[in-house]
């Protein structure tokens, strides 16, 4: 690739996806959502695959596969050569590449995480399932996998900014299409869908990290996870709802100075506005469900579509297992339950069913070492951002929102979710940047002359 002198390889890779992305979105007004989205996913591994040899595209390939994951998984990855772990598979296969790389980390969420998952492995052997509880292993595991590639291209800042630009954009446009043609597509949960535009909506705040110090720059950022908001609004996902706001609420926090931030509000409101009246529709069922939410005359059961049944179940578990009932052994669990004596009342008795949150899930088949350790995990980011806040105020700001992503998000979803696991990775190598790239020193460790050498090739490529 030629890149012309002032211009960052980042920048080049971005701007070509951008344009890419919207010519593919907007084809699929004519061939339809399913048809554009299985060419886009195509793009993004075939970027992920040429990531081994240009870091940069590879990271960029990896946001928009983490975007498009959660409608990939309900329209796509279904069987034949498109299987549910195509992306966990290839995760892995670099992991094993990088081995030393791995086992060299030393930074507090990789700790924790380690420990998290062999205390997983280690409780396979009681499980009741073991091949649900190796699946959600996995699902936890490829975190490293996006590690390696993000510390491969961590040295050129301008990842960061045009990570969310891509995936900011891959995300609005890929909702413009989805609402317009929604009515003629299978059934997707409004709790799996919002996690497309939710994933666009982290990239953007990892974006803004680096990114801030432009207005222009800026307007963008915040132009694209206004439109993402309206996509997460019109999905009618409360605890997708909730996420938008912590991530609304980051950036408008990051936003110096104070006018400027008046002005952005102003902007994203008229924006929104005139995003979300032209489904007027959407906006009606939305409010509905909100409305089911507060409304204090159901029972809470009903207002919660049944997660109140399985915080009872989950809780009733781990009573009379503290030390757990096996990694994956939820759903055997519940099916053996009974009704609690009429505590339970939604869901059917005697029918295997998953817990829906990674909290309850540890808690009942983990117990307390479990959920400690995901507990640590979850909030070591808040702790680290703070010890970071003194080389850029910024990271205090980013360790706040993935503690509060992770924790609201692990209310109502497992550990499947590319676009969580997105956000912990770039802000694990965010705060792990600090340390790499110091002022008037080279790398410091084995790790980070790795790295520095990636960087260095991509540059002169």
């Amino acid at each position: 690739m030629v890149v012309r002198p002032g211009r960052s390889v980042a920048s080049v890779w971005g701007q070509s996806l951008v344009v890419l992305i919207l010519l593919i979105w907007g084809s699929g007004l004519l061939v339809g959502f399913e048809s554009a989205l299985a060419v886009l996913t195509i793009t993004s591994l075939a970027a992920i695959v040429a990531g081994l040899a240009r870091p940069i595209l590879g990271v960029f390939g990896l946001g928009m596969w983490s975007t498009l994951d959660a409608a990939a998984r309900v329209f796509l990855l279904t069987g034949g050569l498109w299987r549910w772990n195509t992306f966990n598979y290839w995760l892995l296969a670099v992991m094993l590449l990088s081995l030393p790389f791995l086992l060299r980390l030393r930074d507090l969420q990789s700790r924790i995480l380690e420990a998290f998952l062999v205390l997983l492995g280690l409780e396979l052997a009681i499980s009741s399932d073991r091949l649900l509880g190796a699946q959600h292993v996995l699902g936890i595991v490829v975190l490293f996998g996006l590690l390696v590639y993000f510390t491969r291209a961590a040295r050129d800042e301008r990842i960061w900014y045009w990570l969310g630009v891509v995936c900011g954009t891959l995300a609005a446009a890929g909702g413009l299409v989805f609402y317009l043609q929604m009515d003629g597509l299978p059934y997707i949960n409004p709790n799996v869908w919002a996690f497309l535009p939710l994933t666009g909506l982290f990239a953007l705040c990892l974006g803004f990290i680096y990114g801030r110090r432009r207005p222009h720059e800026q307007l963008t950022l915040m132009g694209l996870a206004t439109v993402n908001v309206v996509w997460v609004f019109l999905s009618g996902s409360r605890g997708g709802l909730l996420i938008a706001a912590f991530c609304l609420a980051f950036l408008g926090a990051a936003v110096r100075p104070l006018v400027r931030r008046a002005a952005f509000l102003i902007i994203g409101v008229l924006l929104a506005v005139a995003v979300a009246s032209q489904f007027a529709h959407l906006q009606a069922a939305v409010l509905n469900r909100l409305g089911v939410l507060l409304d204090r005359d159901r029972p809470l059961v009903s207002r919660t579509s049944g997660r109140s049944d399985l915080v009872i179940a989950g809780w009733h578990i781990f009573l009379d297992q503290p030390l757990g009932v096996g990694t994956g052994g939820f759903a055997a669990a519940w099916a053996g339950l009974g009704d609690l004596g009429g505590l339970l009342t939604f869901h059917r008795r005697g029918v295997e069913t998953q817990a829906h949150s990674a909290w309850i899930k540890t808690l009942a088949e983990n117990g307390v070492p479990g959920i400690l350790l995901l507990a640590a995990y979850v909030f070591s980011f808040a702790v680290v951002g703070w010890r970071r806040s003194r080389r850029d105020p910024n990271l205090r700001l980013l360790g706040f929102l993935v503690t509060a992503v992770l924790s609201v998000a692990f209310v109502s979803t497992e550990f499947q979710g590319k676009g969580l696991w997105l956000l912990a990775a770039g802000a694990t190598t965010l705060f792990r940047r600090a340390e790499m790239v110091r002022p008037g020193r080279g790398p410091s460790s084995p790790a980070t002359r790795s790295a520095h050498a990636s960087a260095t090739r991509v540059r002169r490529a």
